[in-house]
């Protein structure tokens, strides 16, 4: 289990580590409403949220609640700016300690991480695999609702495993009560869970069975085995784990060869070459001619610089030129 973390809490509500959770959260929100009026009495603030949260009076304000649909629908919650602050106070102190535990096959939400690292990663292995066997088979696995069917009591034995100082765990029920089912999507602490929750079933796979070629962002898994046989039996495995510890079952999954293309973080993968997935092109296409027909040429512009920030990952230089933009 390791070392038990005990006396952060003055940690979080250092004034300095304050400072510099306003100015994470105010990273993109630098115009908007909430941050303006938390900016005019900065010092003031600062103070207040410093003194509600060490008296134990602070409790998270009311959250805008909204819906996205690209890639799929979606309720996120926006806490007020306030809350944000609060949130990267505690999150600077309690992330590390996580991150220390993650093992290497996590690349959700951590530093020096992410899909590009995922998708680098994946092909890396398809090249060394393929050198002593052509056929590589691949498991994939999604599992269903998975931020609204984390168990929160699992979830905090988990967090409990690292943490054991009861005034941060108070504050960190602020935002994740230990009873019930489900974590809000949009919270930063809410990532933090949900990668801390994927490390359940990442551990099982490394110290209980031995397997050690996967990749998992958040709760896309993908493994890769050199027979079919190994992949169903493996399937078979982690959806009874799932069940069972952690309260999840797969949405969808499939076992196919790696000659098909590996589907992970919005690429198809070979080991020789990545594209992107067709989907992630539909989507582009489409919300680029929705711009264009409303006449907001700056948000096409915006959207295009993102995008295409993730389509160059991709051997795409002739989809770029037909979409408008050269690689």
């Amino acid at each position: 289990m390791g070392k038990k973390h005990k006396n952060l809490f003055p940690r979080i509500v250092e004034t300095e580590n304050l400072y510099c959770a306003y100015r994470q959260a105010a990273k993109g929100k630098k115009h908007t409403r909430q941050h303006l009026l938390f900016r005019q009495h900065l010092a003031s603030n600062i103070a207040n949220l410093r003194n509600s949260i060490q008296s134990g009076e602070y409790h998270p304000g009311e959250p805008d609640v909204f819906e996205v649909f690209e890639p799929k629908k979606r309720e996120i919650v926006a806490l007020p700016f306030v809350d944000r602050v609060a949130q990267h106070a505690l999150c600077n102190v309690i992330e590390p300690i996580f991150e220390k535990v993650f093992l290497p096959q996590s690349f959700a939400c951590r530093t020096g991480k992410g899909t590009h690292a995922a998708a680098i990663a994946v092909q890396a292995e398809l090249r060394r695999m393929s050198k002593v066997h052509r056929d590589i088979w691949v498991l994939k696995t999604d599992f269903s609702k998975y931020f609204h069917n984390i168990d929160r009591g699992v979830l905090h034995r988990e967090i409990r495993r690292k943490v054991a100082c009861e005034r941060t765990l108070r504050l960190i029920e602020e935002y994740i009560p230990q009873q019930g089912i489900g974590i809000p999507i949009g919270n930063l602490t809410s990532q933090i869970a949900a990668n801390l929750y994927g490390h359940i079933i990442d551990r099982w796979m490394v110290h209980e069975i031995g397997v050690k070629r996967f990749f998992r962002y958040m709760d896309d898994i993908v493994v890769l085995g050199y027979s079919r046989e190994a992949m169903d039996l493996l399937r078979l495995y982690m959806q009874h784990f799932a069940k069972d510890q952690m309260g999840l079952s797969f949405s969808k999954w499939s076992v196919q060869r790696a000659s098909r293309g590996v589907n992970f973080v919005g690429y198809r993968i070979w080991p020789t070459h990545k594209l992107l997935r067709r989907e992630s092109v539909v989507r582009a296409k489409r919300k680029l001619r929705q711009y264009r027909q409303s006449g907001e040429s700056e948000q096409a512009r915006k959207f295009m610089a993102s995008w295409s920030g993730h389509a160059r990952w991709a051997d795409c230089e002739n989809l770029m030129k037909s979409i408008g933009e050269v690689a």
